[in-house]
């Protein structure tokens, strides 16, 4: 059993946590970026496989580097809103998130899309952020951002956790980079191995 999928789906139906299944689909997102080297590497990792991706950008990261962001949607990936500083929704109040995700937006396309940091949203801020964006959460947490984490054991278990319409959480940042660059080439060979597409949100 997926515990925190059952968990999350159980006391906030309201935010995405799997997309509903239309065959063998997954979808990878990525999280924390753009990064100027990290996040060109995942792209090239995804498009060796003929996958697309999920990235959820901060903000004043995708100020800094726009050129990312432009290399992702043509590249034909996708951009979602992870807020302009990467805040903590339980430590910050209702009109200060909402305006996170403002400032975000003037930095990236509106998809549509956002995901809260941490998977802390401030409930206060929730009807307006859903108003106009899909609150996507996951289903699957790779845990790259651990310091000390086994990738072998990490590997098996997103492995069994993966199902159809699965939403999997990789990070293109620099404090996953050691991480994710051992897990995601082997995932994404699991994943075309046993016949999953992987398309954006």
């Amino acid at each position: 059993m997926n515990f925190w999928y059952t968990i999350g789906k159980s006391f906030f139906s309201n935010y995405t946590w799997r997309r509903p299944s239309r065959g063998k689909v997954v979808y990878l997102t990525f999280d924390d970026g753009p990064h100027p080297e990290i996040t060109p590497w995942v792209m090239d990792q995804l498009e060796s496989v003929g996958a697309r991706g999920t990235f959820f950008a901060v903000g004043e990261n995708a100020e800094r580097y726009p050129g990312v962001i432009e290399g992702l949607i043509s590249r034909g990936h996708q951009v979602g809103n992870h807020t302009h500083r990467h805040v903590k929704g339980w430590k910050t109040s209702a009109e200060n998130y909402n305006e996170e995700v403002s400032e975000c937006y003037k930095h990236i396309p509106n998809t549509g899309l956002f995901r809260p940091p941490y998977g802390q949203i401030n409930f206060k801020a929730v009807p307006q952020i859903s108003s106009k964006n899909e609150i996507i959460m996951w289903d699957v947490l790779t845990k790259d951002y651990l310091p000390r984490l086994n990738t072998r054991l990490a590997q098996r278990r997103i492995r069994r956790l993966t199902t159809r319409g699965s939403i999997i959480v990789f990070h293109d940042s620099e404090k996953a980079k050691k991480n994710l660059i051992v897990l995601l080439p082997k995932y994404l060979d699991f994943l075309v191995k046993n016949g999953y597409k992987m398309e954006i949100l």
